[in-house]
């Protein structure tokens, strides 16, 4: 895709210019009912004019449209794409997400958007369930998508596109000969909808343009506005902002993200007049310290779904703007919204008025409709509206009866019909601007052995609207500490998006449920109301002493199954993956949930960058005496967690081993090297105490070099590691871990075998292990009490050399 920009000059043509769509005309037909037809209209009269802005930088019709059309040629030539065929787009925020949308939609095709901070599960799920043919994306996500494709016989045939590669400007820019009509499906646009997992929304050109056509009419948009979107464009509104734009001849300004710091300053930058925001955003931007320009900006309205109905008037105060609430869904566009003459709706709660094109119910459970002033499920007919749920025709029947959306939000219309929403049916959290399935969480959590039930549920939070909550039920045995939650949300976070991660979780013996067995969740939460239990609160993980550190430990430890065999990475490469309690306390629990030998045939852990790891995070070191008990513990944790289990352990040893983490390797059945492996306890020379029963396992694998290596605290290089028996094997480092799989599938041969009966009588017992912790824990507390060890930590960093470039510690 070309990578060319112009830019251009923020300033605007000042002849005034009439809307593309005055307010009358809202309810007709859109003249041109297409997104491709849109962009070829604009480009055809206004070729020169921006379409686009990122930055300083600029797309004008005439580029956007010979960009999109070369890619389209690619699709089509290069990788066989056909009309009605899946293309995935997993992108930020940057220009070639829109000109790949554009693009896909010239092709005939179907545009899959996937959000760019998922995982390799929620990845995973959407691709095989829309059926994926190609994906667009960038370097940075490469390796994932490809792990994904790869890891999975149902993918393996997807195509990946690099939009890095220029291959596409070859193409001609001239549109393919395809043809495309209103009633065209453009979009599987997933949503996570009422509850289970997420679910595709089939939308048509016509879904796209009749929103465009609408939102232009009641915001009276022309080519004299700006609009300007921050939301990922894997979601909705950038998208119906983009045709927006393209309906009424305006520049849409698009930001890589949302910051409340930053937000209105991008809107005066821009001279923006028109925006879309929604969820939490007007709070974050109205807990900004004010500022005596606030009211220095060029915004003619803002469009919101949920405005703080107390915040409503000093929304409007503050920035001079009128605000107006639209309340749509995925499903159907744009239901209802606010005129901006309606000056009553400000701080009143109404969600709008219908659409022309739209109609209103709020009915019972039977579906009759309730007089004023009666709570009922808000129903919607009319355009645009979904055709369905891609492949889930029960699910589409549940939520379409009869021309009728069935919302599951409760709303109550006053005497004037003007409506409100007073809660929902769905079971689901909305969290910021996110909608989270409860359903989708709790199946996350339940495929943790420590979990016997759970229900998630909404927790109110005075920036995000509501939380994640999660109540979970323990098996038998299972304690409801706090780093028991730790360990079992830190597990949910390999498996669901960030935003999906419970941030609460409170332990329950058991769950109150309804006749058919379901976990009621209106008695749960009566009954954490009446006789509220402890609740953890996990937002701010951090390292046990160290307050600068929020880094998750699942985004420094993980784990992924290859040839079925469980690689356990360290990747803190910037501290030469220094270990911190919580990570040694994650990396214990993947080795005792994988160690069943249920899942996998072995385990091989290793490091990312020049280090298998440092050992201990000297830079948030313990303060408190509990505290270094604590480290001392975790650390041992991790002996018993690889002793234990029924599986083969293999070290892959990618660099330098130092501490506690060479320790942990000493625990391993297996030790494979590279040339630049090196082993270093340092412990002694610093006047620090070891941990992990090196006492035990290092004097069974080395006999008497044991001495040199811990009073001397001498560096062992990888052929001296081979020839006293630190390491069994050294091979080049792009063959390690291949090596140590392969090690781990030959002492596990297929159709049964006695491995861990073997493992069993090779390790040293649980009762040696425990011998060594008890005189080990003697000795930390002895050098604790002395001061030796606070003196050891406080001699290493003054002798330590200042960090390199990328902030290793040398």
């Amino acid at each position: 895709m070309p990578t060319d920009t112009t830019t251009v000059a923020t300033t605007r043509d000042e002849t005034p210019r009439p809307p593309a769509v005055t307010h009358e005309q809202m309810g007709a037909t859109p003249r041109v009912r297409t997104v491709t037809g849109l962009l070829a209209d604009g480009a055809a009269r206004t070729p020169g004019a921006e379409l686009l802005r990122f930055g300083d930088a600029s797309w004008t019709y005439a580029q956007a449209d010979a960009s999109s059309s070369r890619l389209a040629h690619r699709l089509i030539e290069a990788h066989g794409v056909t009309p009605g065929d899946r293309v995935a787009i997993m992108l930020p925020n940057v220009a070639q997400w829109p000109l790949t949308w554009f693009a896909v939609l010239k092709a005939g095709a179907v545009t899959v958007p996937v959000n760019s901070a998922y995982r390799a599960a929620d990845l995973a799920f959407v691709l095989r369930d829309s059926g994926t043919r190609v994906i667009v994306t960038d370097a940075e996500r490469l390796p994932l998508v490809r792990d994904v494709v790869s890891r999975d016989a149902a993918l393996t045939g997807i195509r990946i596109l690099d939009v890095a590669d220029a291959a596409d400007a070859n193409f001609p820019a001239t549109a393919p000969d395809v043809a495309i009509t209103p009633d065209t499906l453009a979009n599987l646009q997933y949503t996570s909808g009422t509850t289970g997992f997420p679910k595709a929304c089939m939308l048509t050109h016509d879904y796209w343009t009749r929103i465009a056509w609408g939102c232009a009419g009641a915001a009276g948009l022309g080519g004299d506005d700006v609009l300007l979107t921050a939301q990922p464009f894997s979601y909705m509104d950038p998208q119906w902002n983009t045709v927006l734009a393209l309906t009424a001849g305006a520049p849409l300004v698009v930001l890589p993200r949302f910051s409340a710091s930053g937000f209105m300053a991008d809107v005066r930058r821009h001279r923006v007049t028109f925006c879309y925001v929604l969820g939490s955003m007007p709070t974050l931007l109205f807990k900004q310290p004010p500022a005596a320009d606030d009211r220095d900006n060029h915004l003619r309205a803002v469009f919101c779904s949920a405005i703080p109905a107390a915040l409503h008037a000093q929304l409007e105060d503050r920035w001079g703007v009128p605000w107006r609430e639209l309340y749509g869904m995925t499903e159907s566009g744009i239901d209802l919204i606010s005129p901006l003459d309606d000056a009553a709706a400000v701080g009143s709660g109404s969600i709008g008025r219908p659409m022309p094109t739209k109609r209103v119910r709020i009915v019972d459970a039977d579906g009759a409709e309730v007089p004023a002033g009666t709570p009922g499920e808000l129903t919607v007919s009319g355009a645009p509206m979904m055709l369905g749920y891609w492949n889930r025709p029960e699910e589409t029947a549940r939520t379409l009866r009869d021309g009728w959306l069935h919302t599951g939000d409760l709303a109550v219309a006053d005497e004037r019909g003007e409506i409100r929403l007073v809660g929902r049916i769905k079971d689901m959290v909305r969290r910021g601007g996110e909608n989270v399935a409860s359903a989708e969480v709790e199946a996350a959590l339940e495929t943790d052995d420590r979990v016997v039930a759970s229900a998630v549920v909404p927790e109110p939070d005075d920036v995000l609207g509501e939380e994640v909550k999660a109540f979970v039920q323990l098996a038998a045995g299972g304690t409801g500490d706090r780093a028991t939650a730790e360990a079992i949300i830190t597990r949910v976070a390999e498996r669901l998006a960030r935003f999906k991660v419970p941030r609460y979780v409170e332990f329950v013996a058991d769950f109150p449920r309804t006749p058919s067995e379901r976990v009621s969740k209106p008695a749960l939460e009566a009954r954490a109301a009446e006789a509220p239990g402890t609740t953890f609160d996990l937002r701010d993980r951090t390292t046990s002493g160290a307050s600068a550190s929020s880094d998750p430990a699942a985004e420094h430890v993980l784990v992924e199954v290859i040839r079925d065999t469980a690689v356990i990475t360290l990747r803190r490469p910037a501290k030469l993956n220094a270990l911190t309690v919580e990570m040694r306390l994650r990396l214990a629990a993947l080795i005792r949930e994988y160690g069943t030998g249920e899942r996998v045939r072995g385990i091989v852990i290793t490091g990312t960058g020049r280090a298998f790891s440092a050992g201990e995070d000297l830079g948030a070191p313990p303060t408190t005496f509990a505290e270094m008990r604590e480290t001392f513990e975790t650390f041992h944790d991790v002996t018993r967690a690889v002793i234990e289990t029924k599986v083969p352990v293999v070290a892959a040893i990618n660099g330098i081993a130092v501490g506690g983490a060479s320790e942990i390797t000493l625990c391993c059945d297996a030790r494979l090297g590279t040339p630049q492996t090196e082993y270093f306890q340092p412990e002694n020379a610093r006047g620090l105490t070891i941990s992990n029963a090196s006492s035990v396992l290092l004097t069974r694998i080395v006999r008497n070099h044991a001495m040199r290596m811990v009073l001397g605290s001498e560096r062992i290089g990888a052929e001296e590691a081979l020839r006293i028996g630190l390491l069994d094997q050294i091979v080049e480092p792009d063959d390690l871990l291949d090596r140590a799989i392969d090690l781990v599938r030959a002492w596990t041969p297929e159709g049964g075998n006695n491995t861990a009966l073997h493992l069993a009588l090779l390790r040293p017992s649980s009762d040696e292990i425990e011998r060594a912790f008890v005189l080990e824990d003697a000795a930390a507390d002895a050098s604790w009490n002395s001061g030796a060890f606070t003196a050891g930590i406080e001699g290493f960093w003054s002798a330590k050399k200042p960090a390199g470039p990328t902030g290793e510690n040398r």
